[in-house]
C-alpha cells in the first residue's frame, strides 16, 4: 500500500531544505568574515627586529653603566689605599697599600682612555 504525501507535508519539506541551505549560506558568510578579522588583527613582522638587536642594547647599556660607576670606585679604592698607606706604621703594609694605590691608579688611567677608544674604533668599523 503506498502513502500518500499531502501537499502540506511536501512544503514543509520543501522549506525545511530551504532553510537548512539559508543555514549553510549564514554560516560560510560567517566563517568568512571571522577569517578575515582574525587576518586583519594578526601583527605584522614589519616592526620586528632580530633578538641579537635587543640583546646588543641590553649590553650596551650595562657595559655604559660599568663605565660611568667603575672610574668612582677605582678612586674610592685608590683613596682608600693612600690613607692606609699613611696610618700604616708597618714598612711591609706600607708597601702593600702603595701597590695597590699604584694599580687602581693604572686602573683609572685605562678605564678613562677606554670610552674614547671604543667610540673610536666604532667608528671605524
Amino acid at each position: 500500500m503506498k502513502k500518500v504525501i499531502g501537499k502540506k507535508q511536501e512544503n514543509m519539506g520543501n522549506k525545511a531544505s530551504v532553510i537548512k541551505k539559508g543555514w549553510k549560506k549564514i554560516v560560510s558568510k560567517t566563517y568568512m568574515a571571522g577569517a578575515a578579522v582574525t587576518l586583519a588583527m594578526t601583527p605584522t613582522v614589519a616592526g620586528a627586529a632580530a633578538p641579537s638587536t635587543y640583546v646588543n642594547k641590553i649590553s650596551n647599556s650595562l657595559f655604559g653603566e660599568i663605565l660611568k660607576v667603575a672610574p668612582k670606585v677605582v678612586l674610592v679604592v685608590m683613596g682608600w689605599a693612600l690613607l692606609m698607606y699613611f696610618i700604616s706604621g708597618d714598612d711591609h703594609k706600607k708597601s702593600k697599600y702603595k701597590t695597590t694605590a699604584g694599580v687602581a691608579i693604572i686602573g683609572y688611567l685605562i678605564l678613562l682612555v677606554l670610552k674614547p677608544l671604543m667610540s673610536w674604533m666604532g667608528g671605524l668599523v
